[in-house]
């Protein structure tokens, strides 16, 4: 038996304090001093033969006790926790070591989250059918005859919704140092002569009308008090622009032959009759994504939401990967991406824990409405939802990544997936109050919910794992 102070601390921990029977230490000191002994000459013995005290002489015994701990810890640990029933949610961690007589060991143990939902099957918030407005549609039906514009270079002066292909270079004329100074540096870059814009950078628009190709110009700007980059605000820049080339845009009225040139449809009626089908289908959806946002706000904000620090690294990290993968994608590492941002890595991490702990919360919320709705993932939707996502591959689709799907780490990642949407289908009928009148299978809700925390605890969070600090 044991002796095991217990003290549960903030954040969904709990510290044990464990004192060792010394005669369970010594034994272990004796095993570790054997073991090392094994693979070290000690002359006048043979491997593991020489006596304790000859080992201790030959590695002193702090080496004997660390390798001891090494062992003796994991035991000590899994037994206190069986002694103490408590179920770890990861590996613990072992804080302090008290070499007193007897020896004690301070660990740090991580438990599950809790999740008090509140009153969340008293919300109800009244949902807003989408509707495209005329002047947006033809705000959209515009932007396609504007894409459809005819260009070409032209041997004059720019004018007003021409194209100008420009270099444009730009740095502050007080700058703190060498490395504050440059603004941009933009090679080759086509602008649309626009008055009514500012891109792509303020000031530039007005400087642009009247050049022609091979003029170069400077200016002065002062950003103003107001600009969105605060480090820029009031502070006085020089630009220069080298004009490569300008080309004149002509934008064709609409016509039956243009709309049947872009391919897809029969006639200008036709383009107008699908475009506004499309831009109702598009609003529709972010109508219900913009609902079912709302609903998980409102009940996140009426949930106590309790979890270990470990669950916030461990989310942090995740989105960390995301953001390396994706400069990746782009051919950048992460590390020049800090350099040019001025950032460590742990500003980095810092930034991104808001949305880190946003991500856990409604996570954890969604996978607690889960439980207490005893909602369930059938096999034969595991695989409905399998085919549908396979499908489009089609015949040639990759042998390796069909068998992931069906493994069975692919198969429980879909049925956390398929869960996920039912719990978001229950939360919008409990919203709009329907829970009661209709089963969650015949609500419809377009997009995907990520499943950001339902299954964030670790796979082997059993008490055989400690990790020492």
């Amino acid at each position: 038996m044991l002796k095991i102070e217990r003290q549960d601390l903030e954040n969904r921990q709990v510290e044990l304090q464990i004192e060792v029977d010394p005669d369970q230490l010594q034994t272990a000191m004796q095993s570790a001093a054997r073991r090392l002994s094994r693979g070290t000459k000690i002359p006048g013995f043979r491997p593991g033969k020489a006596p304790y005290e000859v080992i201790v002489g030959k590695f002193g015994e702090d080496v004997i006790f660390e390798e001891a701990l090494e062992r003796l810890g994991q035991e000590i640990y899994r037994d206190a926790l069986e002694e103490a029933k408590i179920e770890p949610y990861a590996p613990g961690s072992l804080e302090e070591v008290i070499r007193e007589d007897p020896l004690k060991l301070r660990y740090t143990v991580p438990l599950a989250p809790e999740v008090d939902l509140g009153a969340y099957r008293e919300i109800r918030i009244p949902f807003e059918d989408a509707e495209v407005t005329d002047e947006a549609f033809e705000e959209a039906i515009e932007e396609i005859r504007q894409r459809q514009a005819l260009i070409e270079p032209v041997d004059r002066p720019a004018e007003e919704t021409d194209l100008v292909v420009i270099d444009l270079s730009g740095e502050l004329l007080d700058p703190e140092d060498d490395e504050d100074a440059q603004l941009l540096d933009m090679k080759d870059v086509s602008v649309l002569v626009d008055p009514e814009t500012d891109v792509p950078t303020p000031g530039v628009m007005e400087h642009l009308l009247g050049l022609t190709a091979g003029d170069e110009k400077s200016y002065e700007y002062t950003f103003t008090d107001d600009h969105p980059n605060e480090d820029l605000q009031k502070r006085a820049a020089k630009f220069h622009i080298k004009c490569l080339d300008v080309k004149s845009r002509f934008v064709p009225e609409w016509s039956d032959e243009l709309a049947q040139n872009l391919g897809e449809f029969e006639s200008l009626l036709d383009l107008r009759v699908k475009l506004r089908e499309n831009l109702q289908k598009q609003a529709e959806m972010e109508a219900e994504n913009q609902y079912r946002d709302e609903i998980m706000q409102k009940i996140v904000e009426g949930a106590s939401v309790e979890y270990p620090p470990i669950v916030l690294q461990e989310e942090t990290e995740h989105l960390l990967q995301d953001l390396r993968m994706r400069l990746g994608n782009q051919n950048l590492a992460l590390e020049d991406y800090l350099k040019i941002e001025g950032k460590t890595e742990e500003d980095l991490r810092e930034e991104l824990e808001p949305e880190a702990i946003e991500r856990i919360k409604r996570g954890l919320v969604l996978g607690k409405i889960v439980d207490v709705e005893e909602l369930k993932v059938e096999d034969d939707e595991i695989d409905a939802e399998i085919k549908r996502l396979t499908e489009p591959l089609g015949p040639d689709a990759d042998k390796r990544l069909l068998e992931a799907f069906e493994s069975p780490a692919g198969r429980h990642r879909i049925a956390m997936d398929v869960l996920t949407d039912k719990a978001i289908r229950r939360i919008i009928a409990i919203a709009k109050g329907e829970a009661e009148e209709q089963d969650v299978s015949t609500i419809e809700v377009n997009g995907k919910e990520e499943n950001n925390g339902m299954d964030s605890a670790p796979d082997d969070s059993g008490a055989d794992d400690m990790e020492k600090e």
